[in-house]
């Protein structure tokens, strides 16, 4: 049963709250009649405040209603009155068109409103009866008037979902969580929430492009797929049920298409929750065949690339069974695109054996740029303990290139994380260097270690 006490604090509007908690007063006192009233009150009074807000907004369809309000509210008005109960007659109409509520809100507030008049006016009931309603049915009314309208902002399903794309196509965009949350998940309806986070699994998924957006199509899914992510994060089920209904379109896509969804989305659990197991038997082949024809004719295509990172994922390891064998079929550049794609502890173990297959010094120098430096701050102390003697101990010296000593400098300072203890080891490696001066003297002046190897 819904705790109707919560809902009642979560009443928007503080001058409608006192309303509403009075309502509520007289439920649980048994006053039915009263609570009745006190909720149709209160729902007319929000409305026109929610109405209003967006009469400001530049709403058209707010106006008349507005101006009908203003009028009665005028000074010496001798008809605010019955200006006021024309007001109430349209007022779940204009509601409904201005998207503050839906066709099945609008029902149920045509109840309440009927039922405030048998209510206030018992003249209605023949023979003079008395409407009696019970304490049930007052609460089933205040439940729904919360529910329809008063804990939720001024919010239009339109309108929100207009806004939404404005923000992700904004060249300011930002993937913000707080905001993200705020101006389009946790402060607007859940009929309009719903449609939000449908939109952004719909683009995420299917890159579509927009022809009046000057944003290409793959930047678009991009921004919509971060903001996926904010949303499976307070939804999980939300998330997923938008991506399943989309999924018939991805299986029936162009493959780019397909595997561009897979690098996207391949780490939230959302997007494995919702795939037809046909897709992954067919993901499964594709990530076996790019290897296969990257290994003999080339580079992998920045959409495989972001597959292929999808390895440190344990979950998609499992998944895709092929991933982690086409991973270690790659050759090492290829591979440290990979790592420098999503740097994750699962890669470090594997960076001595990047640095061992250097086969020469330009590639040395890329391996150190793309991957080692971009994954310096996961490193534990054994790992740059291993990572330091395979470059010193590399048989051919190739992994020496113009950049070094800088980029040895750099992982120094990348690793700070591991304290004075890193220390030790780059002594006794730079002690290694010593007969080697153009090596030994830039990096022990550039890690600030050259006085404690004299003082040593």
């Amino acid at each position: 049963m819904l705790d109707l006490e919560d809902l009642v604090n979560r009443v928007v509007n503080p001058d409608v709250r006192p309303l509403v908690r009075e309502a509520h007063r007289c439920y649980g006192t048994g006053a039915a009649r009263a609570a009745i009233v006190l909720t149709w009150t209160a729902v007319c009074a929000d409305l026109v405040h929610k109405i209003e807000v967006l009469k400001e907004e530049g709403e058209a369809d707010a106006r008349d209603l507005v101006q009908d309000v203003e009028r009665a509210q005028q000074p010496g008005q001798a008809d605010a009155v019955n200006i006021m109960l024309s007001v109430e007659r349209t007022i779940l109409d204009v509601a409904e068109k201005l998207e503050l509520i839906d066709r099945t809100h609008k029902t149920q507030l045509e109840r309440l409103r009927e039922d405030r008049h048998l209510c206030a006016h018992p003249s209605l009931r023949p023979m003079g009866e008395l409407y009696v309603p019970t304490p049930e049915y007052a609460r089933a009314h205040l439940v729904a008037a919360l529910d329809a309208v008063l804990v939720h902002q001024p919010s239009q399903g339109r309108k929100v979902l207009d806004s939404f794309m404005a923000h992700v196509a904004d060249p300011a965009f930002t993937s913000e969580p707080d905001y993200l949350g705020y101006a389009f998940f946790d402060r607007v309806r859940p009929t309009s929430r719903t449609k939000v986070v449908e939109f952004a699994a719909k683009f995420a998924l299917l890159q579509i492009e927009v022809p009046d957006l000057p944003l290409a199509a793959p930047m678009l899914a991009d921004r919509m797929a971060q903001c996926l992510r904010l949303f499976a994060d307070r939804d999980q089920t939300l998330a997923t049920e938008s991506l399943a209904r989309h999924m018939p379109r991805l299986v029936k896509d162009e493959p780019g298409v397909q595997l561009a969804a897979l690098g996207r989305l391949g780490d939230l659990p959302a997007f494995w929750q919702a795939l037809p197991e046909p897709m992954r038997t067919l993901y499964n082949t594709k990530i076996t065949n790019i290897a296969a024809h990257v290994t003999q004719n080339g580079n992998l295509k920045p959409d495989e690339t972001r597959v292929f990172a999808l390895v440190a994922h344990p979950e998609v390891r499992t998944s895709l069974p092929a991933l982690e064998e086409a991973f270690t079929r790659l050759h090492v550049s290829e591979r440290s695109r990979v790592i420098g794609v999503r740097p994750d502890p699962y890669f470090i173990p594997y960076l001595p054996a990047l640095l061992k297959g250097v086969g020469s010094f330009d590639q040395g120098e890329f391996v150190a740029r793309t991957a080692i430096l971009p994954s310096a701050g996961l490193m534990t102390l054994d790992d740059t303990k291993a990572l330091l003697r395979e470059w010193w101990d590399h048989e051919t010296g190739q992994t020496w290139g113009r950049a070094m000593p800088g980029y040895l400098v750099a992982l120094y300072f990348t690793t700070s994380h591991l304290g004075e203890a890193r220390d030790e080891p780059w002594k006794a490696f730079l002690e290694e260097l010593r007969p080697f001066p153009d090596t030994f003297n830039p990096i022990a002046r550039g890690t600030g270690l050259a006085e404690a190897i004299v003082a040593g």
